[in-house]
Formats: structure tokens, sequence, C-alpha cells
């Protein structure tokens, strides 16, 4: 009937009890510093993936900013050799003055003029538009102005 022999006494076997927890608990409290152990180790891993994920892209970054760099000095000093050596360079149009102030106050002078002859209806003979017809005034038919006769 009884599941335990009545033999032992009763601070044994609380004894015994008491020393299976201690092992228990001993063996969880290995199990739990073992897991910590792994997962700072997990977290330390990824850190240092991290970290070297974020030096890398700098580096990445660094070298092309510096290739950039490079490659617009060697330019800049293959077109300053290219001037020495053949002087700057000069536009020539075939016909026209070498005075490039003057060509460009014309050119201002020409879009001026040709926007204003828009404005007020020039047309290419130098006359307005409401000068080019006239209407006479008896019988409402146009009439052509006469150039100096």
């Amino acid at each position: 009937m009884f599941a335990k022999p009545l033999d032992q006494e009763p601070s044994l076997t609380e004894q015994q009890k008491e020393q299976m927890f201690q092992e228990w608990k001993v063996a969880r409290r290995e199990e739990l510093s073992q897991y910590q152990k792994q997962i700072a180790e997990h977290y330390v891993a990824n850190v240092d993936q991290e970290l070297e994920r974020w030096q890398n892209g700098r580096k990445g970054r660094r070298a092309s900013n510096n290739e950039m760099a490079n490659l617009q000095e060697t330019m800049d000093k293959e077109l300053e050799t290219h001037q020495l050596e053949h002087g700057p360079k000069t536009r020539k149009i075939p016909g026209q003055s070498n005075n490039e102030d003057e060509d460009d106050v014309e050119d201002i002078n020409v879009a001026e003029d040709d926007m204003m002859d828009d404005v007020l209806g020039v047309d290419d003979n130098g006359r307005r538009g409401d000068e080019a017809v006239k209407v006479e005034e008896g019988n409402g038919s146009p009439v052509e102005d006469k150039k100096d006769e």
C-alpha cells in the first residue's frame, strides 16, 4: 500500500530530496550559463559582421570618391598640358569677324530686334502689318501702299 518503504528515517529522506534538488539546480544553472554564452557569442558575431559591413561600405565609398577625384585631377592635368602645348582653343567662324565681344552684342541686338518685330507685327520688308494694307475709305476695298514713285 505504501509507495515508499517505511524503514528510512524522515530526515534522511529530506536530505536526499534536498540533494536531488541541489543537483537539479546546478544542472539547470549550467545549462543556463551555456545558453547565455551561446547567445553572447552569437550577438558578438553579429556585431562584428555589421561593423565589418559598415567599414567595407565606407571603404568602398571612399575608394570610389578617391577614384573620381583622381580621375578629375588626371583630366584637369591633361587639359592643362594640352593647353600649354597647343594654346587655348579658339573658335573661328568663317566669314565672321574675330572680335567675339562685338559678335555677342550683335547677336543680342538681332534677338531683341526679332522680338520687337514679332510684337509689332513687322514683316520681312520692314513694314508693319497695319501699314501693309490700308482700307480705302470710300468703298471698303483694300488698297496697297504705293512706294516712292
